[in-house]
């Protein structure tokens, strides 16, 4: 009997990886491909969709080649991508600007308004709203040529199937919880959206067939025309299922280009956090993220490891993991902040990264390894924040994501958290197993997801090492700090927004 396969395609801030699984979940192959951030002035953050399309064709067809398998062979296709993309389709299938990313802050002003005119605060000029509202009062032009504005999960499967619907995790205009569809309702009147209704596209649940392969994205993919194509999600509840923690009051940790941590939560009121997602028609993520997360990791070893990755290649993170392993916890009173891009409250969109305590005595070492220790530092507050919200304390914690493949990294999760750290197999396919997931439900090989907990299973497990304790307690209290003690500094070097 010939082999089946899923192609699952987990699609990241800077790169897609197309990910080919087979029906025991055994990950056969994989093929990356990365797309460039376009910052035209500090706080925006676009993105061509047609490069991003193009990465998805480039690591289709690879991923099939190093298979070695024939293309009939996959029989469910399925995305996760970044949510709260904004992408604009004329009547003709015309892209008619850039997409604005998540990451891009650049309706602070929009935000002032649409704050005051809701009643309550409804988020930051990087929120999805307000840049709606940007777009459509700035260029008004594009905003009445739009058909239809797409998030970039529907991009990718209008561009498969031909058929445009989205997912609950990335509609902020439909909700199942009538609590929260009143809420978006409110937001829409005072965003002044009401008139444009017709320009979001209806939602599908993530496990139902949205539509198949045309023969001009399967000449494109190196697909057969026909494949089933289900809804699939954001990476957040990609991320979620992939970890196994699925199911109501169960927590994570992403460890991506950008990070988080998530509880699995039935209503808002449960839990107060800085931001949420529609897991499906039931639950919800209460989310606490840092916008900066490996891309900091990754940006430092660029700028003090830049020789030796470009002769190492992939290879530099073996090196940089056992150069840093002499470096001691707190990096000699060194401490660092991740915050490049501007981070969410508590912190600031106008924040950005610093070295505090330099010394001569100090050297790249030291530098990664304190940026390392900051992105753990920024975790330890969230997780404090979760217990005091839900009233009770943590043991241990699953981590995924490409940064939970370093055991240094991982280690010094624990030794600050001061909780055991749990790593799954192969950490960094996470987001493609949720999606593989998605569609074996899809597919009706699964009838839900209540199972994955148990069958995902944890390869490496870190527990804190008390000797380390006391230096991490005393560090993360003066970074708690900084940027009460900086930002009047920032607002006047960077402005408010």
């Amino acid at each position: 009997m010939t082999q089946k396969y899923i192609l699952s395609f987990d699609c990241g801030t800077t790169a897609v990886k197309a990910v080919i699984i087979n029906f025991e979940g055994q990950v056969i192959c994989n093929a990356k491909a990365e797309y460039p951030l376009i910052q035209l002035h500090p706080g925006w953050a676009e993105q061509d969709p047609d490069q991003l399309w193009a990465a998805i064709c480039e690591t289709s067809k690879n991923a099939i080649i190093k298979a070695n398998i024939s293309p009939d062979q996959i029989i469910a296709l399925v995305y996760a991508a970044p949510w709260k993309n904004i992408i604009p389709i004329d009547a003709t299938g015309n892209v008619l600007r850039n997409s604005l990313i998540w990451m891009d802050a650049r309706a602070s002003a929009q935000a002032e308004r649409l704050n005051q005119a809701a009643g309550f605060f409804v988020g930051t000029g990087q929120e999805y709203w307000p840049r709606l509202m940007w777009v459509k009062e700035n260029e008004p032009e594009i905003w009445k040529k739009a058909e239809v504005i797409m998030g970039l999960n529907t991009y990718f499967k209008w561009k498969t199937t031909g058929q445009i619907a989205t997912e609950p995790s990335d509609d902020f205009f439909h909700s199942s919880n009538p609590t929260l569809q009143a809420t978006y309702n409110k937001i829409i009147k005072a965003a002044g959206l009401e008139e444009d209704l017709s320009k979001f596209p209806p939602m599908k649940p993530s496990t139902e067939e949205v539509g198949r392969t045309t023969i001009q994205a399967a000449k494109e993919m190196g697909l057969v025309q026909g494949i089933p194509v289900f809804g699939g999600f954001g990476d957040l509840p990609a991320i979620t299922i992939g970890t196994g923690c699925c199911q109501e009051n169960m927590v994570h940790i992403y460890f991506g280009t950008s990070s988080w941590l998530v509880d699995i939560i039935k209503n808002r009121e449960d839990i107060e956090a800085p931001q949420y997602f529609t897991f499906n028609s039931q639950y919800e993520g209460a989310m606490f993220a840092l916008q900066t997360g490996c891309f900091a990791f990754d940006w430092a070893v660029e700028q003090f490891y830049h020789t030796e990755r470009n002769i190492l290649g992939d290879g530099i993170f073996d090196f940089v993991n056992k150069d840093l392993a002499s470096i001691p916890a707190g990096s000699d009173n060194l401490i660092a902040t991740h915050w490049l891009n501007g981070e969410l409250p508590p912190l600031s969109k106008n924040a950005k990264a610093l070295f505090f305590n330099l010394t001569s005595n100090h050297d790249r070492r030291h530098m990664v390894h304190a940026v390392m220790e900051s992105i753990c530092y920024t975790h330890k507050r969230y997780l404090e924040n979760y217990e005091k919200s839900v009233g009770k304390k943590l043991h241990s914690i699953r981590v995924v994501g490409g940064g939970a493949v370093s055991d240094l990294w991982m280690q010094m999760l624990a030794d600050i958290l001061q909780i055991t750290v749990e790593v799954p197999q192969s950490p960094r396919y996470t987001g493609a197993m949720g999606t593989y997931y998605c569609a074996m439900v899809g597919l009706g090989y699964l009838e839900n997801y209540d199972a994955i907990h148990d069958s995902v299973k944890i390869e490496r497990t870190f527990k804190p090492r008390n000797e380390n304790a006391a230096i991490y307690e005393k560090l993360y209290h003066i970074y708690l700090k900084l940027h009460p003690a900086l930002y009047d500094l920032y607002c006047d070097i960077n402005g408010v927004y």
